[in-house]
């Protein structure tokens, strides 16, 4: 399989693409699902697949709902450090494990963004006034807590199938349950279920009855019963830089009460957006952005944000993700 390369890293060629997007939106779809849909032959798809994986190209994994499941709310904070180089000024921040994720802010120095789950509301309202504890040379220049995501990068996958493979891909699902997604206080065995499959969520269900010591019934029901309370998501997590997507951007908008849920919903079904949430502070709606080119991200702000209504005022950073903590998902 030839591979091109893009600023340094590795570009999977189109056909993982097509590939990557199908387990993006049903990353415990079979090699043969995905290989009828796609109109690809079985053996070909097994292939590529074993090979993203074998490679960490890409990661199937698992991850709660935090909220749902009353491990704390997420926090996004926007930092400087004192140090020139962020790598080297942020180590002791990434390997933190309420620590999420981190992004280097270009053309910041020391500039960083950093999403981190808190516990309780006494830690969130310390992390605001006072930083973080342990990292004297970490400034908090700003907080913004999530009150409603739109869009999680869960959810999220490189839009090159067309609608009807994204249809069938999606039948296969676990539904919800109707209604809005409640508090559930997860048993042992739903822990233990949830921290195999965010080692490997294409485990098969007879794997994982023999790893846990369940029957195969029984595993099924316990998976089913997580995906249908929606406190845990399945996800295909891969550098959009491998999907052709080196340009990253963080975007604040300034929006008007009454447009939130409007403008949220109408970016959360954005090709090129990948993340996009409510949050606290002026800046009011976060979401990031990644596309193939400065020029793409130009035709967004001009055509997607640009023809928006009730949207006040805007920001946008470009930044780079730095390594994530150790176990999570990129």
């Amino acid at each position: 399989m030839d591979i091109d390369r893009i600023d340094g890293a590795e570009c999977l060629d189109e056909l993982d693409w097509r590939i990557v997007a199908a387990l993006q939106i049903s990353p415990r779809a079979g090699v043969a699902e995905v290989g009828r849909i796609l109109g690809e032959h079985e053996r070909a798809v097994a292939r590529r697949v074993q090979r993203l994986l074998d490679t960490g190209a890409m990661r199937c994994t698992a991850e709660y709902d935090p909220l749902l499941c009353g491990l704390g709310r997420t926090l996004h904070l926007r930092l400087r450090t004192a140090a020139s180089c962020p790598e080297s000024g942020t180590a002791g921040l990434a390997a933190r494990p309420e620590v999420l994720n981190v992004a280097a802010v270009a053309g910041g120095s020391g500039h960083l963004w950093c999403e981190l789950l808190v516990d309780s509301r006494s830690s969130l309202y310390s992390l605001a006034a006072e930083g973080l504890p342990g990292l004297p040379g970490v400034e908090v220049l700003g907080s913004h807590l999530t009150l409603r995501t739109f869009r999680n990068e869960s959810e999220w996958h490189v839009p090159v199938l067309t609608e009807e493979e994204a249809k069938r891909l999606r039948a296969s699902l676990v539904q919800p349950l109707p209604g809005p997604a409640q508090p559930y206080d997860l048993t042992p065995g739903d822990t233990r279920v949830a921290d195999a499959l965010r080692r490997n969520a294409r485990v098969s269900l007879t794997e994982l009855a023999a790893e846990l010591g369940f029957s195969t019934a029984t595993a099924g029901r316990r998976l089913t019963a997580l995906l249908e309370r929606r406190v845990l998501r399945l996800r295909t997590a891969v550098d959009p830089v491998l999907l052709g997507r080196p340009v990253h951007a963080r975007v604040r908008l300034e929006v008007h009460p009454a447009g939130i849920e409007t403008v949220g919903t109408t970016l959360a079904a954005a090709p090129d957006v990948r993340f996009c949430a409510a949050v606290t502070g002026r800046y009011n709606l976060l979401m990031d952005v990644c596309v193939a080119d400065e020029a793409k991200l130009y035709g967004f702000v001009v055509g997607t944000l640009g023809g928006l209504p009730h949207v006040l005022g805007s920001d946008l950073e470009m930044v780079r993700r730095l390594p994530p903590p150790p176990g999570t998902p990129s």
